[in-house]
């Protein structure tokens, strides 16, 4: 069983992760295609692309691998006599940790980067700038480059410092500025400019500092609550028991078919990714996110109960 599990979840990450990256890459090709934007500037975006679809990918094809392994397992009759020899179907589910490690370090490790990112949106927004700052500085001609999510463009002109132009965020979105480089904070609620002038429309006056440091605004964008490091475990831990859940409901007979095999391995995931979301968008204390393991592997179980007393 261990084996199949293994190539099974290995399979099923592997094909839902080249679907998650093809979803993906449909989102960041508008920028790619656009010759105002350098290549170089969507690489921040297609690195957090990957992220979430390494973890969606490792999230879902886990449980649903080990599903139909354990489901094939019960079809050929070895789980009824390996329950006959005294083993419980619990203590098969959990006797899968050796080929379940890989894939829970695989999974750690993309929830955490994709944390990072989401805990400090300020990080990509800098990226962005700094990215394209340096195809500025070695464009051959003079031209200009958008950066996209951050609402500035880069003046580029051989020989010259590059210039950023834009305008401000939230409130100050009708100030236009220009500086000759911008600094960023990781919450986007402060911004430093350098060298920085500022239109200001509305009284018909223009002001220039060496540097300025615009504090206490709204940000572009919402930052998440829940630290790299607890969302790694809530991940892992939610995806692992949602595993064992869909192989003890298999081993006992309550998957009957792949096709069932194959909803309980993924109604664990979709429980927990759904309440993840929920929490985010109400902002709710990172310790509520705890709860999301056991909604993982109460939903499969109660779906196999309800399945298997019809």
């Amino acid at each position: 069983l261990s084996r199949a599990a293994g190539r099974s979840a290995w399979l099923w990450c592997g094909g839902l992760g080249l679907a998650a990256l093809l979803a993906g890459a449909v989102r960041i090709l508008p920028w790619v295609l656009d010759p105002d934007v350098p290549a170089r500037v969507a690489l921040p975006f297609a690195r957090g692309v990957a992220e979430l679809a390494v973890e969606a990918a490792v999230m879902a094809g886990w449980p649903i691998g080990f599903a139909l392994a354990a489901q094939r397992f019960a079809e050929r009759g070895e789980a009824r006599a390996m329950m006959l020899l005294g083993e419980s179907p619990a203590k098969t589910a959990l006797a899968q940790w050796p080929v379940a490690l890989p894939l829970a370090l695989v999974l750690a490790l993309a929830s955490a980067l994709g944390a990072l990112d989401a805990s400090a949106p300020g990080r990509m927004a800098q990226d962005l700038v700094d990215q394209g700052r340096a195809a500025c500085a070695a464009a051959s001609e003079p031209r200009t480059y958008a950066i996209p999510f951050v609402d500035a463009t880069w003046l580029c002109a051989p020989g010259s410092a590059p210039v950023l132009y834009g305008s401000g965020p939230g409130s100050l979105h009708s100030v236009a500025f220009s500086a000759r480089n911008a600094r960023i904070a990781g919450d986007m609620r402060r911004i430093d400019l350098d060298d920085a002038r500022f239109s200001l429309s509305s009284i018909d006056a223009k002001v220039h500092a060496n540097h300025v440091v615009l504090r206490g605004m709204s940000p572009w964008t919402h930052a998440s609550n829940v630290p790299p490091i607890e969302r790694a475990l809530v991940v892992v831990l939610a995806a692992a028991l949602a595993a064992a859940a869909a192989i003890w409901a298999s081993v006992t007979g309550r998957a009957k078919g792949p096709l069932v095999a194959i909803a309980l391995g993924a109604l664990g995931p979709l429980a927990t990714l759904g309440l993840m979301r929920a929490l985010e968008r109400a902002d709710a204390p990172a310790a509520w996110y705890l709860v999301t393991p056991i909604a993982s592997a109460l939903f499969p179980a109660v779906l196999a109960m309800m399945k298997r007393g019809c």
